[in-house]
């Protein structure tokens, strides 16, 4: 029986083959977009669940008022581990590449790189990370020493065990000789931690940071490690009796745990060490793939029940020799599943082909194969299951269900239920289409706007050059002064931190009356204001004066904001004393206008800028739009002469800035690719559809031509039913798109005003789709001869 099936459901599916390349190529395209946000969401959702102890580890976070920031002070992680037995190990991390990037040198091999971290030397008893070579229960036990990637090991020392030998790496102002105790295999890219080199925090004791019994600057990663999953409870409610020790009652510090396997997709967290996913949009992302794939199903259905009237002779015939009606299921349900089952492994080609494009589109570095991972499988099955069951159904039901003695006496016709069916089925396609090209549009506008907006400083053509080591700090006002010589340059700035990268946190207080208010800060020199295009309001700036040093008294200048939170104008504010929590007391002699030097996801925040050279680790370099290859040449060459000690290589300040918004473009890439498919899906339905419904009004046609119709006239004839649905999925679609990007949009402190310009735009580019997709069709039937059609009559 199952045999005879299938070779009916074979004879079928190549008797019918346009319908068929519809329905498979609707459905392949479906589900292979489905696969590769399945794959891309799996992912997502598996960082940091390869450590073995994952369900123990937590993070320490600190929160001060509404924010959230990954890095606490050093004392924090010994401190607790002292006081409370829920915890059995910790590890601080220190990322001095936030800061500057750290030059690593074997012979004559010279890089400078970004991914150098320092922890504690239970940092491999902590995480799971692979040993190829050393011991990871001493490997960081001792100072001056550090374990490498494969990558990075393969890099400095060839095919030879760089275990026991020693490299140099400069960080800061340091030149420090390691001894690599252990390599590792490379950091999977499903890990929050992220890193090519891993030095001994140790090396770092004379850090006074690392012995305080008071809490400072925050600037460390704080991981501990449970004793059970019931400690996480405990310990947290310990925790404000714990911070009261360090804090005064005024404080609104406070302290929490974070799960390890939580923080990649923990929105919201400031100072984190890389661009955190989003949880919110990986959810948005499956319901578009189901979208797409419900518009492909939908596809199949319409087209099997549209074409019910061909097939109500063959299950008349079945019926009238005995078929039951449960055998007429099982025999449609077969073409149902035939169809599914080549739709399937045409899908998997197409993702085994493509899923490296798509990768790339949206930023991810992402090593799946779909034959070697069971979750993927079973995947595979539960689509081809859902799929085969969904779109194989209703058809099944309804072409069962024929009255044998009507069909065969000729007075079959479609019920007037099938026929609203499928135009119900029309609608939800073009609603779900004109829903995605309505995200699309708002999310494209919204990405061009944050990259685009005016951030209140000059972000365009300027260069950052990495110089906080202690050879370029001895050539600080050498190289400044060469660079300005250069014809291309037009001017230049040393600054600690760069617009784009976290500044560091600090207390400002107000000396007379010790008001004090949280804010960021950080050390630039007097071109500030100039090179970056600031805006002053009040005051000087700082004083132009090569001589001048922190001991003199430090000098501040302050934005709006800062001003505004000691409720001072920008005039008042001009002479105040002010102190930054670390002993820099000094004068405030400028207010610059507000200006974004963070994401726009957040709004401005007080910042103080001070003068402090042994800070300058960037120096940014503005160049003239008309020599930029020419100027970046010669300062090349500039920069071989007075730093051969580490490579020449910058980065653009707007590309930084760029890099804050990975995850936006990543979505607005995603929705651009769904919303075109899911188009070309709905249209290849339409193209099925109106080719059917003109089949069956072909002798209408002619008769409406012989009567002296216009071709115009008939085209509308035919196209104004499905315009009508279309402009339905439009009325639908709307309010549903207006909110969902409202609630999109309300992740960003600055966004653009959705009007509705966009929302029609979207509608009646549908709308020209479905018309091109109809008319083509309505004017090849109305240009044929009615003598052919009206033959047999």
């Amino acid at each position: 029986m199952l045999k005879n099936y299938l070779k009916i459901a074979f004879r079928n599916i190549s008797k019918h083959k346009g319908y068929s390349f519809i329905n498979i190529a609707g459905l392949s395209i479906g589900i292979a977009l489905s696969l590769l946000i399945f794959l891309f969401v799996m992912h997502e959702f598996s960082y940091d669940n390869f450590h073995k102890n994952a369900d123990k580890i937590y993070a320490a976070t600190l929160h001060q008022g509404e924010q959230t920031i990954a890095v606490t002070p050093s004392i924090i992680a010994p401190a607790l581990d002292q006081q409370f037995p829920e915890v059995d190990k910790w590890v601080r991390i220190y990322e001095p590449t936030r800061y500057s990037p750290v030059v690593v040198k074997k012979g004559e091999n010279i890089f400078q790189e970004d991914n150098f971290l320092y922890a504690d030397s239970a940092f491999f008893e902590m995480f799971s990370f692979p040993f190829i070579s050393g011991d990871p229960t001493t490997a960081l036990e001792r100072p001056r020493t550090i374990v490498l990637t494969e990558s990075s090991a393969t890099k400095l020392f060839g095919d030879t065990n760089p275990v026991g030998q020693i490299l140099e790496a400069r960080v800061f102002s340091d030149v420090i000789n390691f001894e690599v105790t252990g390599v590792i295999k490379d950091v999977p890219s499903n890990s929050h931690l992220q890193f090519d080199y891993l030095a001994s925090m140790t090396t770092r004791s004379n850090w006074s940071e690392l012995s305080d019994t008071q809490i400072r600057a925050a600037n460390f990663f704080t991981y501990l490690m449970l004793n059970d999953e019931r400690s996480e409870a405990s310990l947290s409610n310990k925790l404000p009796s714990f911070l009261s020790n360090f804090v005064s009652e005024e404080s609104d510090l406070s302290l929490s745990l974070l799960p390890l396997t939580d923080i990649y997709l923990s929105s919201g967290i400031q100072a984190e060490m890389n661009v955190l996913g989003n949880k919110n949009a990986l959810f948005g992302f499956i319901a578009i793939a189901f979208l797409v794939l419900l518009i492909a199903i939908t596809n199949y259905i319409n087209l099997a029940t549209a074409r019910s009237s061909n097939r109500a002779s063959e299950v008349g015939i079945r019926k009238t020799l005995g078929a039951h009606r449960g055998a007429l299921i099982r025999q449609f349900y077969s073409e149902s599943v035939i169809t599914t089952i080549v739709s399937v492994g045409i899908a998997i080609a197409l993702v085994e082909i493509f899923k490296n494009p798509f990768f790339d589109l949206i930023g991810k570095e992402i090593s799946i194969s779909l034959f070697s991972d069971p979750l993927v499988w079973f995947m595979i099955i539960l689509t081809t299951l859902i799929t085969a069951l969904a779109a194989g159904g209703y058809p099944a039901l309804v072409l069962s269900s024929f009255e044998p003695e009507k069909v065969l006496k000729g007075n079959f016709r479609g019920s007037g239920s099938d026929a609203f069916f499928r135009k119900g089925l029309v609608t939800f396609q073009f609603a779900a289409s004109i829903f995605l090209i309505m995200g699309t549009a708002v999310i494209y506008q919204q990405t061009d706007y944050i990259l685009n907006k005016d951030l209140g400083f000059d972000k365009e053509q300027i260069v950052i050059l990495p110089t906080g080591d202690n050879i370029l700090s001895q050539k600080r006002e050498l190289l400044k002064s060469e660079v300005l010589r250069e014809p291309g340059v037009m001017s230049a700035t040393y600054m600690s931190n760069v617009p784009g990268n976290p500044f560091g946190g600090y207390t400002a207080i107000h000396a007379p009356l010790q008001e004090s208010v949280s804010t960021s800060a950080g050390a630039a020199d007097p071109d500030i204001v100039s090179t970056l295009g600031l805006e002053l309001l009040a005051g000087t700036g700082f004083p132009n004066n090569s001589e001048y040093t922190p001991e003199q008294g430090y000098v501040y200048i302050i934005n709006e904001k800062l001003a505004e939170t000691f409720n001072w104008s920008s005039e008042e504010a001009i002479g105040k004393d002010l102190n930054l929590q670390g002993g820099r007391e000094g004068k405030v002699v400028g207010v610059v206008k507000n200006f974004n030097y963070a994401s726009l996801k957040e709004n401005i925040e007080p910042l103080a800028l001070f003068m402090q050279p042994n800070m300058y680790d960037n120096l940014l370099v503005k160049i003239s739009p008309n020599s930029i290859r020419t100027t970046l040449s010669s300062l090349g060459e500039l920069w071989r002469d007075l730093a051969p000690h580490r490579p020449f290589e910058f980065q653009f300040l707007d590309q930084n800035l760029d890099a804050l918004y990975k995850s936006e473009q990543r979505t607005k890439n995603i929705f651009l690719l769904f919303a075109g498919f899911a188009i070309f899906i709905a249209c290849l339905g339409l193209i099925g559809l109106s080719s059917y419904t003109i089949e069956r009004r072909t002798k209408e046609i002619g008769i409406r031509k012989v009567l002296g119709a216009s071709l115009s006239g008939i085209v509308s004839l035919v196209s104004f039913d499905f315009l009508k649905l279309v402009a339905l999925g439009f009325v639908i679609a709307t309010p549903v798109a207006w909110y969902t990007m409202n609630q999109w949009l309300a992740d960003f402190a600055y966004r653009i005003d959705m009007g509705l310009g966009v929302f029609i735009v979207a509608g009646i580019a549908a709308l020209l789709i479905a018309l091109f997709t109809v008319s083509w069709q309505s004017i090849k039937a109305a240009v044929a001869n009615p003598v052919e059609s009206l033959r047999s009559e």
